[in-house]
């Protein structure tokens, strides 16, 4: 049986998988991609969800600043839609700013691409830097008595837009509609806080987490927000505006429909794809895909991620190298706060249950190292495939989530 599977910007798996070992094929989301984002996006401010028109919420002055949180698929088209409706209302080019939540450093677009140049030229681009004190601004301290920091741009606005990326709930470390704006905009010491691995039960801290984002974000003002639910690669099913709860709330409905799969029966093999460009191709997106395959696999079995990662382990993962007591090791990580905290405490819990394998763009050895098996071809895939008499094949793994069959 062949099958296609798309990875990374724009590579493709076509792969001949015994007919009979494939369970379910979830290779692509439930839905058809908008044509054009900066329309839908334009259209979903000026209609939004229990909230009047973003036009109507502004008056002339008021300094307007969009905050850009990290992965926003077509982020571009995103932000020329809002700042297209704010113009052709009552706000001023030279009023709007835009602040990204990547460092200078780690941009892989300009927000402002999609808009004309005279727009561009007036509109002012800023990159967050959490380790910077004097850009950041004290708000208050959260009920569990943690302070609540923001970048000063945010603080010092008359009206903050955030625009995120809707996940399931289920998802790996998802904080809700407010989680794209706190921590994402904070201090390095919260980022590190929410950055850690837990221990405990996933759902509870989840909801702690959501209700301390929920939280910052009215301590700043904001009660209106955009969110983009995400398709394949780098296209968008929908955008959603308006009332923070009425979007959550609607926002999971959506992603539900288009990312939440059941299959009936755990499976030997997981091949998890993660596509997208640059800013998909990150150890957190392999954390999350990783997160995934994990819910359905049988122990014993093997997940394959397809990527085009090409970005060195971080400090956490680099852990694992040479590492074979993961048990150990997970003691270790779960006082771990770098970025790839979490991905690496997930890998070294599947490695005590699975196979793990990674095609990406990193050298063999890289992946070799952290215990995982390196595949560099796709008939290494085929092979691979034809030793396990169960498949389940997940694309755009990174923003799916596989329900654990019931025993």
């Amino acid at each position: 049986m062949a099958v296609e599977l798309k990875y990374g910007d724009s590579g493709t798996l076509q792969i001949d998988v015994p007919a009979n070992s494939v369970l379910v094929d979830f290779s692509t989301p439930r839905g058809v991609p908008l044509d054009d984002p900066a329309a839908a996006v334009a259209a979903a401010v000026s209609a939004p969800l229990e909230f009047p028109r973003l036009q109507d919420a502004t008056v002339p002055g008021d300094r307007v600043v969009l905050a850009v949180d990290r992965g926003v698929p077509q982020m571009p088209a995103v932000v020329a839609g809002v700042i297209h409706a704010l113009v052709e209302g009552s706000a001023r080019p030279s009023d709007l700013e835009v602040v990204l939540a990547v460092g200078a450093d780690e941009s892989h677009q300009d927000p402002l691409a999609a808009l004309p140049e005279s727009l561009r030229n007036a509109i002012t681009v800023s990159h967050h830097d959490p380790n910077d004190r004097e850009s950041l601004s004290y708000l208050a301290a959260s009920k569990e008595g943690n302070p609540i920091y923001f970048n000063r741009t945010l603080g010092n606005a008359d009206v903050v837009l955030p625009i995120s990326t809707l996940r399931l709930d289920q998802a790996l470390g998802y904080a809700g509609v407010h989680g794209g704006l706190y921590p994402t905009f904070s201090d390095d010491a919260t980022q590190k806080r929410y950055r850690a691995p837990s221990s405990s039960d996933w759902s509870a801290l989840r909801r702690r987490r959501c209700e301390e984002a929920e939280e910052a974000a009215w301590a700043l003002g904001v009660q209106f927000t955009i969110q983009v639910a995400p398709g394949a690669g780098n296209t968008l099913l929908h955008v959603l505006a308006g009332d923070s709860q009425a979007v959550a709330k609607r926002g999971q409905e959506l992603c539900t429909a288009a990312w939440f799969h059941q299959p009936a029966q755990r499976a030997n093999l997981v091949v998890a794809a993660i596509e997208g460009g640059a800013d998909q191709q990150t150890w957190e997106n392999f954390g999350r895909a990783l997160f995934a395959a994990s819910q359905a696999v049988n122990d014993g079995g093997a997940i394959v991620i397809c990527s085009s990662l090409r970005c060195r382990p971080g400090p956490a993962l680099q852990r694992l190298m040479g590492m074979r007591d993961y048990d150990s090791l997970l003691h270790e990580l779960r006082r771990e706060r770098s970025v790839d905290a979490t991905p690496a405490a997930l890998l070294a819990e599947a490695l005590e249950r699975v196979q793990v394998f990674l095609l990406s763009d990193l050298d063999e050895a890289s992946v070799e190292d952290l215990g995982v098996g390196h595949v560099g071809s796709t008939e290494q895939l085929e092979r691979l495939s034809r030793q396990f008499d169960s498949c389940i094949l997940l694309g755009n793994a990174q923003h799916a989530f596989l329900a654990t069959p019931a025993e």
